[in-house]
């Protein structure tokens, strides 16, 4: 099927080509009620105008759009710094847009569409459905994934490599002597935690110990769910309780500390706790938390890189000044274990005769 006009969008909104254009050019001559027909019309039938030459005719090409899931978000300062890194030095400024999860990209999408601003967007996903950022990148605004949970979307991406750092979490606490480890899970339906908890069960096994599902609880990443569930696995007889938890981010970790301290339980000597980020404030708290730290500002760099190179130069403009190579469609980046003194070898217990034992299930 052939590409849509706007004369086409025009004639199915029964407007004029001159009210359609004012409303991709966000004019406020035009009435909410026709912006939202026209915006309604648009997203039907799949239709995204010519970004370059819009731009171009704006004279707006050096602009990005950067979409976060709120400000708040820890990672999203670090994967900022990296990516006007890259933006500043190659002549490019950011414009931020935010999108939480209780909408979904289609108001996004329309402010991208009235504007003409941005050459192209750098997502970090969260919950939203992708589909439209999909068929965005389809009709020709290059679209770049950072951090996604979803690893199977058709859209170029940059990750951390979850399953390798659940591998070198685990082996940590392994060579520390741990064999009962406690996995205290994120929200499973993200394909990263997927890939934590994969890695957390192929260490077990490749160490010759089957997983105990009583080890595993559901975190969900809510501060409650976190501490009831933590406080669970504390509860446990003293041969049953686990001697190290891997949780699956730091801040389940805090949680799971806070569960521990709450049932007398000391961080490291009597439980080991391991995180996954390197998130700032990992080495603030006391004890320091060991973690799996996620490269966030060079994802950054890297996305950005990966977006100026999809967007392509002006023919009058210098070219965009590479990083170090041609970046992949789909990078995976490599994590790097951060020890810290949230981990400690198995405790020492004594036997009912009074010989020091190592604590193991």
């Amino acid at each position: 099927m052939a590409k849509l006009t706007i004369r086409d969008i025009a004639a199915l909104s029964g407007l004029s080509k001159s009210t359609v254009s004012l409303v991709l050019n966000n004019s406020p001559k035009v009435d909410p009620a026709t912006r939202r027909h026209v915006l309604a019309v648009m997203r039907k039938h799949r239709y995204v105008p010519s970004f370059a030459a819009t731009a171009l005719a704006k004279g707006s090409t050096r602009l990005i759009g950067m979409v976060v899931p709120g400000l708040s978000w820890h990672m999203v300062a670090s994967i900022n710094i990296g990516v006007a890194a890259v933006t500043e030095r190659n002549g490019f400024d950011i414009i931020l847009y935010t999108a939480t999860n209780d909408r979904d990209y289609g108001p996004l999408i329309d402010r991208v569409l009235t504007s003409s601003m941005a050459s192209g967007l750098l997502v970090v996903s969260h919950e939203q459905p992708l589909e439209p950022l999909v068929q965005l990148h389809q009709e020709g605004l290059p679209v770049v994934l950072v951090n996604t949970i979803d690893a199977d979307v058709e859209l170029p991406s940059v990750t951390a490599d979850n399953y390798e750092g659940a591998l070198t979490a685990m082996d940590h606490l392994l060579q520390l002597g741990h064999e009962r480890i406690a996995c205290v899970q994120g929200r499973m339906a993200y394909r990263c935690c997927q890939d934590r908890y994969r890695g957390y069960l192929d260490a077990l096994r490749k160490a010759g110990i089957q997983p105990d599902p009583e080890l595993t609880k559901p975190g969900d990443f809510v501060p409650e769910q976190i501490r009831s569930r933590a406080r669970e696995l504390f509860a446990l007889p003293a041969g049953q309780r686990p001697t190290a938890v891997f949780a699956h981010s730091d801040v389940t970790a805090y949680g799971v500390m806070t569960a521990a301290a709450e049932a007398g339980l000391r961080v490291p000597e009597d439980v080991s706790v391991i995180g996954f980020d390197d998130i700032e404030s990992a080495a603030q708290i006391r004890p320091p938390l060991t973690t799996i730290q996620q490269p966030f500002v060079e994802m950054g760099k890297r996305a950005a890189t990966m977006l100026l190179e999809a967007i392509g130069p002006n023919d009058d403009e210098p070219k965009v000044a590479p990083i170090d190579e041609v970046e992949l469609p789909r990078l995976v980046m490599p994590t790097s274990l951060i020890v810290r003194a949230s981990c400690g070898p198995v405790p020492v217990t004594r036997s009912p005769r009074g010989r020091s034992q190592t604590a193991k299930a």
